[in-house]
């Protein structure tokens, strides 16, 4: 397969791409390898060359330990578990697990896992759709496969980058217990 079929066939399945939202996911009770077989299913994008794991028995058993997701009842885990990992796994790239947990307590203070997790979708499926459209300029614009694919690298880095730094620095705005730099440097120089 050359570039521009691995660029078109890549296009095709970001277009593709649908998280199952809240009330499609199966209301039955899961053992941990379910749960597992679930999570890879669904977010099949999130699989690296190379075989490198996106979600692990020993990684969501570490979830229940720092207590970022319930425990499960009786070795069984339910349609809230699924959502708690399916929004762990996709951010997890991007920031620190900790920061993941902080997110979700912030954004289920006002709404239910369940809704948070249906607007996540929403929001993880647009964002595809976005990049989707950013290669499409791209590739319509150079002729040369290979560089509209290094130029799609080079630009969802630099926001992938971008994003990463506005995410966590709002995520420390919103932090009660730390002061923003600002003022540690401040009381630093009164010294």
């Amino acid at each position: 397969m050359d570039l521009l079929e691995k660029g078109s066939a890549l296009e095709q399945t970001i277009d593709n791409f649908r998280i199952p939202r809240y009330a499609e996911l199966p209301d039955l009770d899961f053992y941990m390898d379910q749960v597992v077989a679930l999570t890879e299913k669904h977010l099949y994008l999130l699989s690296y060359e190379g075989g490198q794991k996106f979600i692990t028995p020993s990684m969501i058993n570490n979830y229940v330990k720092l207590g970022i997701i319930p425990a499960p009842k009786k070795k069984r885990y339910s349609k809230e578990h699924i959502c708690y990992l399916f929004i762990i796994c996709t951010l997890k790239s991007v920031i620190p697990i900790q920061s993941i947990a902080d997110l979700i307590k912030m954004q289920t203070r006002n709404k239910s896992i369940f809704e948070l997790y249906d607007l996540f979708c929403e929001a993880f499926e647009n964002m595809l759709k976005q990049a989707n459209l950013v290669y499409g300029e791209i590739i319509s614009e150079t002729a040369d496969p290979e560089d509209a694919l290094a130029k799609l690298s080079l630009f969802m880095a630099i926001h992938s980058g971008t994003t990463r730094l506005i995410a966590t620095n709002a995520l420390a705005a919103t932090n009660q217990t730390e002061e923003p730099f600002d003022s540690k440097d401040k009381k630093n120089e009164q010294h």
